[in-house]
């Protein structure tokens, strides 16, 4: 086993004496692909963001509730809920007592100030049906719209409308997240081909003599490789410092100036971004370097 470790020394020799002459175009190559990731992580995070704030509405509205009439009878309560539990869409319905309702408002800052200057109890009684998506309130709504036990007033906590388009924007804005990332790294992979292949026409006699000499193409491979990964790597790391800055400076920053706007703590999902992001990279560069033509 003596001669691995002289044998990995000239492998990394040969890869320095590969770089050292276009240093620069590396470093020019490195900073454009980390400028890309940077921009690409950045939107990456603040979409994150976005789409666990709606995640969170979207769990709210999920709870979706058929109010009752005043007068509404117990047989008809129950045939109505039999129904709307009968429905794919449903996960479980429960019925909350015009009590029940009073006290929740109690506890409910925006609504604290109805329970208590208004006389008796406003609150009607509602089934409160959990829902798989709110898109699926349509469903509860023809079941339930036109049944003599739902008040003929105001009928359901939201419109089946708005349950659809809440669905619909937040599925518009995870495909907008992976529809960046994916266009990120595909701009990154073609900065990276362009440099290498530029690598391989600069060395195009050095690797001529080394396959007339039986050199393995492996090891002629071994220094795009290293060099696509390591392109991967320093991007990465300005993205990351890109994303530290961000979420140090610029949120911060946001959530005092538009108080309204609620971000949340940005920590664990800065960390998941940038670990995606330095994986993905790596993946992708590295691969990118195996399709990069060597001479025969």
């Amino acid at each position: 086993m003596a001669w691995l470790p002289r044998y990995l020394g000239n492998l990394s020799v040969y890869c320095f004496r590969w770089w050292r002459g276009r240093l620069g175009a590396w470093l020019v190559t490195a900073i454009a692909i980390g400028a890309v990731l940077s921009l690409a992580a950045t939107a990456e995070l603040f979409l994150v963001l976005s789409v666990r704030t709606l995640s969170q509405q979207t769990r709210s509205a999920s709870e979706f509730q058929v109010f009752l009439a005043d007068d509404a009878k117990p047989q008809d309560v129950d045939a109505l809920t039999a129904k709307i539990a009968a429905l794919p869409a449903v996960r479980k319905v429960g019925y909350r007592s015009k009590e029940d309702a009073m006290s929740l408002a109690r506890r409910d800052s925006t609504m604290a100030n109805i329970a208590q200057y208004t006389w008796g109890n406003p609150f009607p009684a509602s089934l409160v049906v959990q829902l798989q998506d709110p898109s699926a309130a349509a469903q509860v709504a023809a079941v339930a719209g036109n049944h003599p036990a739902v008040d003929k007033d105001v009928s359901f906590s939201y419109t089946p409308s708005q349950g659809t388009e809440l669905s619909q924007f937040l599925s518009t804005v995870r495909a907008l997240v992976l529809g960046i990332a994916i266009g990120a790294l595909t701009i990154a992979a073609l900065v990276a081909f362009v440099l290498l292949r530029s690598e391989i026409a600069a060395r195009q006699t050095e690797l001529n003599i080394l396959s007339l000499l039986g050199t393995p193409r492996k090891v002629i491979r071994l220094p795009v490789l290293a060099e696509g990964v390591s392109l991967a790597v320093v991007g990465s790391l300005v993205a990351i410092l890109t994303l530290v800055f961000f979420g140090a400076h610029v949120l911060p920053a946001v959530s005092e100036t538009l108080p309204f706007v609620r971000v949340g703590t940005s920590t664990p999902v800065l960390q998941t971004v940038s670990a995606v992001t330095l994986l993905s990279s790596v993946l992708t560069l590295g691969a990118c370097s195996w399709f990069v033509r060597l001479p025969r």
